[in-house]
């Protein structure tokens, strides 16, 4: 497996370390099909995306081309997954892939125009939701996303392998979510209400506007964000943050901050 991560003087050339341990897909398939797992992981000022070489059950290869869930859309399914619990799981399964259609169904079109800008013509792959089981050091819920395949040929190259707006998504599930003007169902609010729309249980604080949960095993009880490193704790108002220090120390009573409490589920 493959790890890459661009840092910011690197050319944009993500699938170099593939490139050079298998000049084509057809030699990956091969290299599979020997036992050999080939996937590159990585991320370009986006969410993480995945690159990886299948063979199916009648021998046929494949490039799964894939793009994980990132910033406010993950915290938000991860709370909710949690609010979920064990009895609602398989159902809230089923409700995420269903936002995540209907979620595809509203990009789709803004990073097919955006290559079009470059690329005359060009056609966005359709792609499809999927999960996979938690990660072993992840906050203990599924791992969720969009995928498309490519088809291995002989003659087929990397470069056959990348459609360019499945890759142009991954910048729209950053963590700069606020800023996708041009996707009005990617702000904070619209966001959670196309979720709770499919049955997916997200709840935002009224104050800070985190998603949040009083299920985490670790916070039981008590409201907490994945969006606050400090655990349960909720940012003061700005007022309150503007307390003179005191004269011998640098902390304020504003360090302990507030828990997060629920808004109302009707916005």
């Amino acid at each position: 497996m493959e790890d890459w991560d661009d840092g910011p003087e690197e050319e944009f050339n993500p699938l170099a370390s593939l490139k050079d341990r298998f000049p084509t897909p057809a030699d990956a398939v091969k290299a599979v099909q020997a036992g050999e797992q080939v996937e590159w992981i990585g991320s370009v000022e986006g969410a993480e995306m995945r690159h990886r070489v299948l063979v199916t059950g009648n021998g046929e290869g494949l490039v799964e081309q894939a793009v994980f869930l990132d910033g406010a859309l993950e915290q938000m399914v991860v709370c909710a997954a949690h609010q979920a619990g064990e009895h609602g799981r398989d159902d809230l399964h089923t409700a995420v892939l269903a936002a995540l259609d209907a979620l595809h169904t509203v990009i789709r079109p803004v990073v097919e125009a955006d290559v079009r800008g470059f690329q005359a013509g060009y056609t966005a792959a359709v792609l499809e939701s999927f999960q996979e089981a938690p990660e072993p050091h992840g906050p203990g819920t599924p791992v969720f996303g969009w995928r498309t395949f490519h088809s291995v040929a002989p003659d087929t190259t990397w470069d056959d392998t990348i459609d360019t707006a499945t890759w142009n998504s991954s910048t729209m599930m950053s963590g700069f979510l606020g800023d996708s003007g041009s996707v009005p169902e990617l702000q904070p609010h619209r966001l959670a209400r196309l979720l709770r729309g499919h049955g997916v249980p997200v709840i935002l604080c009224s104050s800070c506007e985190d998603p949040i949960t009083d299920r985490h095993p670790r916070w039981n009880g008590v409201w907490a964000s994945p969006g606050n490193d400090t655990g349960p704790l909720c940012e003061a108002p700005v007022p309150a943050l503007q307390l003179p220090a005191p004269r011998l120390g640098w902390l304020t009573d504003a360090e302990f901050g507030h828990p997060h409490q629920p808004a109302p589920m009707a916005d």
